[in-house]
């Protein structure tokens, strides 16, 4: 049987929950003893992965928040039910992934795979920073994608008339990266680390399309997540990329400071945001909506 971290002082929340690697990833932080906010978008869904965790664990007090991630209202509400509940946030673990059949506009304007898998996360985590800035150390790990490194970005034309849902998919991964690092800048001297990863790739939904020798368990994959979140030798770490348990350079696009800038303003903007000013580092660039 496996060894898990004592965690019993510590609050994680991990989105996308309910399937894949978030699913497997709940599992895992069940057995640690903290307090555990899982996110879904099926309640029907949610319920049933907390009953089957709870199962496994003997655990009874998993906290449930639900948000569709195609709408940003309703990450802002799951951020603010997340605030309420909550007095500190040790974990954020931003999961939740989208790889649509076809092309759809968001009710807010973006195409639907840009705003689960990046705008979303952004504005979640902007949102939880207050809770995360807190009297002990805390962690964000953004789940990024190896596919990152097959596909350029165009800040101008995020949205491409032309869509292919694995460039849709792998964009979106790839702008978690320069975000990862920019909050990683944006924090310079709190207690909060950022990092970004590539878990492997998993045998999910995500890939059903590929053949299943290509992939690696579920199970494998959380790991690797798990083990970034928990191990201490990453505790001074931040705004690093990793792949298979090592540090390793994304991408020449993925690092480029011009991009990097860039996205954080324009994210701002998409998000509607005001950076947090009790907690982002003063003299960064701390404009409104990205202006």
């Amino acid at each position: 049987m496996k060894n898990y971290p004592d965690l019993h002082k510590k609050t994680v929340l991990i989105t996308g929950a309910t399937d894949g690697i978030g699913k497997e990833l709940a599992r895992m932080f069940a057995q640690t003893g903290c307090h555990l906010i899982l996110h879904g978008r099926n309640p029907d869904k949610l319920n049933k992965a907390v009953t089957e965790i709870s199962e496994d664990s003997s655990r009874q007090n998993i906290q449930t928040v639900i948000a569709d991630f195609s709408s940003l209202n309703q990450v802002r509400k799951m951020a603010e039910d997340v605030i309420s509940n909550t007095e500190q946030l040790d974990i954020l673990i931003n999961n939740a992934g989208l790889y649509p059949d076809e092309k759809v506009i968001t009710e807010d304007g973006f195409e639907q795979t840009l705003q689960v898998n990046y705008i979303s996360p952004f504005l979640l985590t902007m949102s939880l920073l207050p809770l995360l800035d807190g009297k002990k150390p805390s962690k964000i790990v953004n789940l990024s994608s190896i596919g990152h490194r097959f596909v350029w970005h165009n800040l101008r034309d995020p949205q491409s008339k032309f869509f292919w849902r694995w460039v849709a998919y792998c964009r979106s991964k790839l702008l978690m990266i320069p975000f990862t690092r920019e909050l990683s800048e944006q924090l310079n001297k709190k207690d909060i680390t950022a990092n970004s990863i590539h878990p492997g790739l998993i045998r999910t939904k995500l890939i059903r399309f590929l053949p299943v020798s290509w992939g690696v368990s579920v199970q494998s994959g959380a790991s690797t997540v798990f083990d970034l979140a928990t191990n201490p030798n990453y505790d001074s770490v931040t705004g690093k990329y990793l792949e298979k348990y090592k540090i390793v350079q994304p991408s020449l696009i993925a690092r480029s400071t011009r991009l990097q800038k860039s996205l954080w303003r324009v994210s701002l903007c998409w998000a509607g945001l005001t950076i947090p000013k009790a907690v982002i580092t003063p003299g960064k660039t701390t404009s409104q909506n990205g202006r």
